[in-house]
């Protein structure tokens, strides 16, 4: 049985993307794996499924059309409007100190420099399982 039910992975890197669905899926990390290219694509995505949300959400920080920082944005705001708690990891190959303190200002579960293991997977289900 999956760790999670549900995840969604917010990358704009279709190859990215694919390496870490068969990951997870290989894990059994999620049961449903459900990506998008960019934050806008990612908050129409949320905003429609608000019933059946994602269990975890990974975001990758530089993306086109929204970047993961404008979507941790528009999320904290949406989760406390909502009455939301959905827990957000932060993706990234950035080793910026700059970037770590602004996305950590969000309030994230955590943030992962790129690449995601299965020791970081493990952990985070260690982190979530009842």
């Amino acid at each position: 049985m999956p760790a999670f039910s549900k995840v969604l992975f917010i990358d704009d890197d279709s190859m990215t993307v694919n390496i870490y669905e068969r990951l997870l899926k290989h894990m059994h990390f999620t049961g449903e794996f459900v990506s998008k290219g960019d934050g806008e694509q990612a908050k129409e995505y949320l905003i429609s499924n608000k019933s059946a949300l994602p269990d975890i959400i990974f975001v990758d920080l530089y993306m086109t059309v929204m970047s993961g920082t404008e979507f941790l944005d528009w999320f904290k705001d949406w989760c406390k409007l909502e009455d939301i708690n959905v827990p957000v990891y932060v993706l990234s190959s950035s080793l910026s100190k700059e970037d770590f303190e602004q996305v950590c200002a969000f309030n994230i579960a955590g943030y992962i420099v790129k690449p995601i293991t299965a020791q970081h997977l493990n952990e985070i289900s260690a982190k979530y399982s009842v």
